[in-house]
């Protein structure tokens, strides 16, 4: 099986603080969290589109959200790593992402038809959205690095812009998701791994797709 040579970036900065900040930053917010975070935010900012689930039945939802889109996905990129097929379970090359996005596009996919139908019109667009940017990341990864981080973390920002517009909800909860997003993509710049214009493009990846998917579904 082939086995890819990592190129490990060189982070852009000196501060043993702001590396591992980063590092820990960048675990917190990694894309396989940023759909069930999403998921619970619009449970939280919008309770009026869920009177009709128990508090139960959400919480059922969201603890298979996170399994099917995070556990499983994770265990994957093990497998992968143990089968040789990718370098470095951080996959640094855009080579070593190609089995983990088409994996990822696979369990998204089936948590959007499982899952997300019966529910709300934004569960509903948030789930088709991630799975529209997915496709566009696997795609544009064979010819153009972009930045997987930025674009699960504009998921937030791009659900709160659906929100807005949608629902007249005020602005606080989109500042708190564009910090985090703005934040995503300081620590990824640090580290070295991302240009600023994959950074950029990831965040449109990910605003527009939320964007795209809500008026397409409405």
């Amino acid at each position: 099986m082939k086995h890819y040579q990592a190129s490990r970036p060189q982070p852009r900065t000196r501060s043993k603080g702001l590396i591992v900040f980063s590092r820990i930053a960048s675990f917190a917010f990694h894309p396989f969290f940023m759909t069930t975070i999403a998921a619970f935010m619009i449970y939280k900012l919008v309770p009026s589109g869920f009177r009709n689930y128990s508090p139960a039945a959400i919480r059922t939802f969201i603890e298979k959200l996170a399994l099917i889109t995070i556990f499983f996905p994770f265990l994957f990129v093990l497998v992968f790593r143990k089968l040789n097929l990718i370098s470095d379970t951080k996959m640094h090359k855009p080579g070593d992402r190609i089995y983990p996005l088409l994996m990822a596009l696979v369990f998204y996919t089936l948590a959007y038809w499982l899952l997300a139908r019966t529910l709300p019109i934004f569960i509903h667009s948030l789930l088709f959205g991630v799975c529209l940017s997915i496709f566009i990341l696997f795609i544009v990864t064979n010819f153009y690095k972009v930045s997987v981080h930025t674009s699960a973390a504009a998921i937030l920002p791009g659900v709160c812009f659906v929100l807005i517009l949608s629902e007249k909800l005020t602005i606080v909860p989109l500042i708190f998701a564009l910090l985090v997003a703005i934040i995503v993509g300081i620590v990824r710049w640090l580290l070295g791994a991302h240009t600023i214009g994959q950074i950029l493009l990831g965040y449109l990846m990910g605003i527009f797709t939320q964007l795209g998917a809500y008026y397409y579904l409405h």
